[in-house]
């Protein structure tokens, strides 16, 4: 297909292709990426049409691209939901014995996690960062940044809780990742 095809075919389906993107995600900034993916991969050659059902294949097209970021969405929702649930960060340093906590904490994190773990614990909760600045900080993916601080928040919830710290003041007094 040439470049005059898809321009033919975008002049002709945008509109559409666009509406139906914004019908299904209530987003116009990833209406209008779904809508660009389909024809950049029209342009690269990756996608074939054929110009007789072109309009029914370029819908279709748009269709499953919003039905994949929805499920997406719900992934990214569901781990979010999971990690909120079950992870909880450090506690405030106001007081003597939460500054002791705080020290036994980083003896603890120094002691027992793998570096790359002990850096993105470092960064997401001392530094305060968000999990995609910490990812593109470390040049990872966020999944791995969200793993990493998965395991260390459980290996720090049991170690608090076997040692009888103030456990309860860990998971209590901190926010969500």
């Amino acid at each position: 297909m040439t470049r005059k095809d898809v321009e033919s075919l975008f002049k002709t389906h945008y509109t559409e292709m666009h509406h139906l993107a914004l019908t299904l995600l209530f987003d116009e900034a990833e209406s209008k990426d779904v809508v660009s993916e389909v024809f950049s991969n029209l342009l690269s050659g990756r996608t074939i049409v054929r110009t007789d059902n072109a309009r029914a294949f370029l819908l279709a097209s748009v269709h499953h691209r919003c039905l994949n970021v929805l499920q997406h969405k719900q992934v990214q929702e569901r781990f979010a939901r999971l990690l909120t649930e079950e992870s909880d960060t450090l506690v405030c340093k106001d007081t003597v014995e939460e500054q002791m906590q705080m020290e036994e904490l980083m003896r603890y994190l120094q002691d027992c996690l793998p570096p790359m773990s002990i850096e993105i614990f470092r960064l997401r909760y001392l530094q305060e960062m968000t999990c995609q600045e910490v990812a593109e900080a470390l040049n990872v993916s966020r999944q791995t940044v969200h793993s990493h601080l998965k395991q260390s928040l459980e290996k720090i919830r049991k170690y608090f809780a076997t040692h009888n710290t103030a456990a309860t003041n860990f998971n209590s007094n901190s926010k969500p990742i």
